[in-house]
């Protein structure tokens, strides 16, 4: 009688989150409050809560918001120090003036620097050379950002700082051949969906006249800037990381202090003692700076798990009857909900989703490998592609004077389309292993 009373008191305040997440509600508070609501409703002993829910779940979560930390800083050495903005210049001069070649190629190259790169900052600064360019090739608003934001969301499946985010989560994996693997292979589906989006909204556009097309060299971001100064060899540096940990097998803190080392060395920034100073202290702070509210948040996510692996018998006691136990029929489930991971409601891990992920461990009937993609998908393919709730896509949609419905109707179709085409390889690749 207890866990039924319970249980259905942890659905409603479940429900009630979901609708706090969806709502825009403070993502910190909201974990904690339900997490505090959780253990008083499980009745879960005073002593656990206080040291296993509150205080060994932000301990173990140390070694990932350094990966975190150290990416942001990363990001922000690629910028300020022009190299991003380097590869940019070459990429449209490589194009030449054929302004469909150009788009393609440049948010083919974002997606690329986006492996690496990382933090809101980052995402802002990059997109502030881009957009630019695209607006002035005749891609129409609503196409170039949505273009830029896929390239962005392009790159996550890669990028060491935002896949370490997930490790919390799923303990026993790791960044390494089998992950890689997967993820090479679902970076390259999302990059071929992004140029297809971008050629039939531009093509589009041509034949409905609505577009105008004129040099891109008349972007003011291309004439001016540190960029300008820089040698080719600096295009390898974002890829530093990468390599090291791909391939060398180093750890990713000693990956990005390679890059970050490299990154100045090769921008003339370690001339003098002061310089290299000055670059490294502005750059930590400002990466630091990118990446503080994304902590603050996965903490609030750690504590909320802690507390839902407290109550997950009673909850399992109640769901287990109703959710599928087979993979086959989970991918299919996630393939035609997948708006639901909008405004971070239950398929977005880094919302609501959390609860939902919890259930599925406790189950113990999927491997983390497969639960571990399943749940990865949708915040990379719907969220970070479409959702206007995402901060780099509120930023974006601010600087591009675009509406989020307008937004979201141009790029869901095409984030649905990613999202079940990398499911249905995360099925084939690890879920029915």
């Amino acid at each position: 009688m207890f866990d039924m009373i319970a249980g259905s008191l942890l659905l409603i305040t479940f429900m009630i989150l979901i609708y706090y997440c969806m709502k825009g509600g403070n993502l910190l508070v909201g974990f904690i409050v339900t997490s505090i609501l959780w253990c008083f409703i499980g009745q879960v002993p005073m002593p656990t809560v206080v040291t296993d829910v509150f205080q060994k779940s932000v301990e173990s979560y140390g070694a990932t918001i350094a990966i975190i930390v150290f990416g942001a800083w990363f990001g922000r050495i690629l910028v300020d120090t022009g190299i991003a903005g380097y590869i940019i210049k070459k990429t449209v001069e490589l194009a030449g003036d054929k302004p469909l070649i150009t788009a393609l190629l440049l948010c083919t190259v974002c997606a690329l620097i986006f492996t690496s790169a990382f933090g809101v900052g980052s995402v802002m600064a990059i997109g502030m050379i881009v957009l630019p360019i695209l607006f002035s090739l005749g891609v129409d608003k609503k196409t170039a950002l949505g273009a830029y934001l896929l390239a962005v969301a392009a790159g996550m499946y890669l990028n060491i700082a935002y896949v370490s985010q997930f490790f919390a989560v799923f303990k026993t994996i790791k960044y390494d051949d089998t992950y890689i693997h997967f993820a090479v292979i679902a970076t390259i589906v999302h990059v071929v969906v992004m140029l297809a989006f971008i050629t039939f909204n531009y093509l589009r556009a041509q034949k409905g006249g609505r577009a105008r097309a004129w040099a891109a060299s008349t972007a003011p971001q291309m004439q001016e800037g540190k960029a300008t100064s820089l040698s080719f060899y600096c295009m390898i540096v974002p890829f530093i990381p990468i390599i090291m940990v791909a391939f060398f097998k180093w750890q990713p803190v000693p990956a990005f202090l390679m890059g970050i080392f490299l990154g100045l060395l090769l921008t003339h920034n370690m001339g003098s003692y002061k310089l290299a100073v000055e670059k490294i202290q502005k750059t930590l702070y400002d990466g630091i700076a990118d990446s503080g509210l994304l902590i603050g948040m996965l903490y609030g996510v750690n504590i909320f798990q802690a507390a839902a692996k407290q109550v997950s018998p009673i909850l399992q006691h109640m769901l287990g009857g109703f959710i599928p136990t087979t993979p086959v029929v989970i991918v299919a489930v996630f393939c035609i909900l997948a708006p639901l991971a909008l405004f971070r409601g239950p398929l977005m891990i880094w919302g609501s989703g959390i609860a939902l992920v919890s259930i599925f461990q406790a189950m113990g009937l999927f491997n983390e490998h497969f639960l571990f993609a399943l749940f990865l998908i949708p915040p990379v393919a719907i969220v970070a592609s479409s959702c206007p709730t995402q901060s780099w896509s509120m930023w974006g949609l601010s600087y591009a004077k675009v509406e989020p419905q307008q937004y979201l109707k141009t790029n869901l179709p095409w984030a649905w389309l990613i999202l079940i085409i990398v499911e249905i390889l995360a099925y084939v690749m690890v879920g029915n292993s």
